[in-house]
């Protein structure tokens, strides 16, 4: 009944918990685990090629946006833009002067503040990484696996609806399909 008996599978939860969490936190835009920081520039140059570089949050698993303006995503031109960072181990390499601002999805430990559609997602993944190795039956982690694909898939029709509308850009392109 908890994560620290002495049992099969309280050893399997334990095993691969914090990966499959970490996992399914980076993998999709779940809201409750999106923050936002202002980073300072870190005092050493990057070697080459940008100008500045900052530290990624230690509880950061995804970046969705990096900008050095509070209400810009991307500088634009005719075409496509261009991203003006590189992410290079646990730093962000940017030509782009402090404060620079990150949105990005964090890991979240505390249970009591998942979402009810995750948590239920969680559980299925979760199930899928230790049914085969407790119950030694590919069959039961292929249903599984279908209860995951189905969480999963629930989440994100739920989330879909909870999100505002995206703003397409006015590209040549857009415009001629109009």
């Amino acid at each position: 009944m908890s994560e620290t008996d002495n049992n099969a599978a309280s050893r399997a939860i334990e095993a691969v918990y914090d990966g499959v969490l970490d996992n399914l936190l980076r993998v999709y835009r779940w809201s409750f685990a999106i923050k936002r920081a202002e980073l300072p520039a870190l005092t050493d140059k990057p070697a080459y090629g940008y100008a500045f570089q900052y530290q990624l949050p230690a509880d950061c698993l995804r970046i969705d946006m990096v900008s050095d303006a509070i209400r810009q995503d991307w500088q634009c031109d005719w075409h496509m833009p261009t991203p003006r960072y590189q992410i290079e181990g646990r730093k962000i390499l940017a030509d782009m002067e402090a404060p620079l601002h990150l949105r990005y999805g964090a890991r979240m430990t505390d249970p009591s503040i998942y979402d009810s559609a995750f948590a239920e997602a969680f559980a299925c993944a979760l199930s899928v990484e230790i049914c085969e190795s407790i119950t030694q039956s590919s069959t039961k982690k292929q249903a599984a696996l279908q209860g995951y694909d189905m969480a999963i898939r629930q989440a994100r029709q739920v989330s879909a609806i909870e999100r505002p509308p995206i703003q397409q850009q006015e590209t040549s392109w857009y415009t001629a399909r109009l």
